[in-house]
């Protein structure tokens, strides 16, 4: 730790427990300030008991009152760049912002570190992406949203001293669009091993009778993005095995879908829920063939709490569940080989057992604390790691 403390600006939308980014930048301002640094949050939510904290200061910024996300976002990031100018010239104990950490394009002022968790032109490359399904207002507004994400993270890039990449897959993703593997540090991200824990199957917490074993699924539960539609036709051909989802179905396609292939008997959806730790505790196995995902923090959530995981390549945690923890498809959408794997594992509770007991000794290494010290030690770090870069020239961080 520098004996000297400095005066950090976190910028971005969400500073919260709830919320898989939300939760990393929740968890590096606790390290931050367990260092004895003054934080300075600009968000548009923050966690209360960081609220609180005497060397936190809230800079509340929001993008609402606009009809489109994209629109949304202009705004906070508008509004955002002039908090943070001002902030250079005021502090609670002196003027100044030692350091600059944003969240992919969340701002249009300089970073010292950008922690991205997403990567817009990779999504855009996915054979998933909606624009690829046919034309539609909708699939064309996302196309937009995609392409401008596009520029406007890269521009962002530019403008930052240092990039973290949330995993070895968003790694490969910016080296892929020409980012120097100099600025770029991969720190993956944790999970909490106390509230994620193993704990003891039960189906009456998920509604459903006992006599089979539960898959859980937690994600988007209204687009295909993580392949639900692929779990539930796998789950036609394994009979032996329940299955309870976790997200937000309501207009979405897969409750019809589930009625449609005859499985609606062995299918809870549970909408939004707060209590997936406790939910991932009463489940046998999870399972999450997403067809794009930059990291997926419920993958590591599920191995903390010693289920078995069904998952694809293309997750980002995946590759940290490789040393049998995990079973992994190379394709999302080869049906055969994710029926096999979910038959393999309602079949067969020994196995559950070892591939859970190998999930729950990658997660201790994975704690959060880890993340949150390797961000600090990076923000701690003198010299050019702390500095902004444009073009040859390194300048300090600032607003224009």
């Amino acid at each position: 730790m520098r004996a000297e403390s400095l005066r950090i600006a976190v910028v971005t939308q969400k500073i919260v427990r709830h919320d898989g980014q939300g939760r990393v930048n929740a968890v590096v301002v606790d390290e931050l300030l367990r260092r004895g640094h003054e934080v300075v949050a600009i968000a548009s939510e923050l966690a209360e008991e960081l609220a609180r904290h005497p060397r936190l200061r809230w800079v509340r910024v929001d993008g609402g009152g606009l009809p489109t996300q994209l629109a949304k976002d202009q705004l906070f990031a508008w509004r955002a760049s002039r908090a943070l100018a001002r902030e250079r010239r005021t502090g609670i104990d002196r003027p100044g912002i030692d350091r600059v950490v944003v969240n992919g394009f969340v701002s249009w002022a300089r970073s010292d570190v950008n922690a991205v968790h997403f990567v817009h032109s990779a999504w855009m490359r996915s054979p998933t992406h909606p624009i690829r399904k046919g034309v539609s207002p909708l699939a064309l507004y996302r196309a937009l949203y995609t392409l401008l994400n596009v520029g406007f993270e890269r521009w962002s890039f530019r403008r930052a001293g240092r990039l973290v990449a949330v995993s070895r897959t968003v790694a490969d993703e910016l080296r892929r669009d020409g980012i120097d593997p100099a600025r770029l540090r991969v720190i993956d991200n944790g999970v909490d091993v106390g509230e994620f824990r193993p704990g003891m199957p039960d189906p009456a917490l998920f509604g459903l009778p006992p006599g089979r074993p539960v898959a859980l699924f937690v994600g988007d539960a209204r687009s295909d993005r993580k392949n639900l539609d692929g779990v539930l036709r796998a789950l036609a051909e394994v009979p032996d095995l329940a299955l309870a989802v976790v997200g937000d179905e309501r207009g979405g396609p897969f409750p019809a879908m589930a009625r449609a292939l005859g499985v609606e008997e062995r299918v809870r959806f549970l909408g939004h829920r707060r209590d997936v730790a406790a939910l991932m505790r009463a489940a046998d196995l999870f399972v999450f063939p997403t067809r794009y995902e930059p990291f997926g923090l419920v993958l590591l959530e599920a191995a903390a709490s010693g289920l078995p995981v069904v998952t694809t390549r293309l997750a980002g945690a995946g590759r940290l569940l490789e040393d049998g923890a995990a079973l992994l498809l190379d394709q999302p959408d080869a049906h055969v080989e994710l029926v096999q794997a979910m038959r393999r594992l309602a079949g067969d509770p020994a196995l559950r057992r070892r591939m859970g007991d190998a999930g729950r000794r990658i997660a201790e290494r994975q704690d959060w604390s880890v993340t949150a010290g390797q961000y600090a030690d990076l923000l701690e770090e003198p010299g050019p790691s702390g500095q902004a870069v444009e073009g040859r020239r390194l300048v300090a961080g600032s607003a224009s």
